[in-house]
């Protein structure tokens, strides 16, 4: 039986403990060089300057731009046509994460408190509990209700 060298043991154990770092990320955590408040926004995110404060009946007002809404950001895929609104309520509530957070992330708080989230059910992506649901992050601003962001 031959004897491996020394040196070749030695670069197996490398050669190995290099491949497993490599296969399950191990490695020691790095300082992030940009401060999670600096992370960088949506594109669509509204204008802070545009922003309208929603009244008591913004709720009615989404459902009534919920058409143009849906039609813009789902595009003319014709099983996006028949929809329903299961919910829509404000990301200022404190009831609202994950949603307000994942707002937060995209657009910053002062754009999440002043946004709704609609969640939305397509039935014609029926038995696809995926593909039937939907949410969309949704603004009041100068020009109206804009939808900024597609979660789902």
């Amino acid at each position: 039986m031959k004897r491996v060298p020394y040196v070749a043991k030695w670069c197996l154990c490398i050669l190995l403990t290099l491949s497993f770092v490599a296969a399950t990320g191990f490695v020691s955590p790095s300082a992030d060089p940009v401060p999670q408040k600096a992370a960088k926004k949506s594109d669509g995110c509204p204008n802070i300057a545009d922003l309208v404060k929603p009244g008591p009946d913004a709720a009615d007002e989404i459902q009534a731009a919920l058409p143009k809404l849906i039609r813009k950001t789902y595009g003319k895929d014709p099983h996006y046509k028949v929809w329903e609104a299961k919910r829509i309520f404000s990301l200022a509530d404190p009831d609202s994460s994950p949603y307000s957070d994942i707002a937060k992330q995209q657009c910053g708080e002062e754009v999440a408190n002043q946004s709704w989230l609609v969640d939305l059910f397509f039935p014609e992506f029926l038995p696809s509990a995926s593909l039937s649901q939907g949410q969309i992050f949704v603004a009041k601003t100068k020009k109206g209700w804009v939808a900024w962001y597609r979660y789902h």
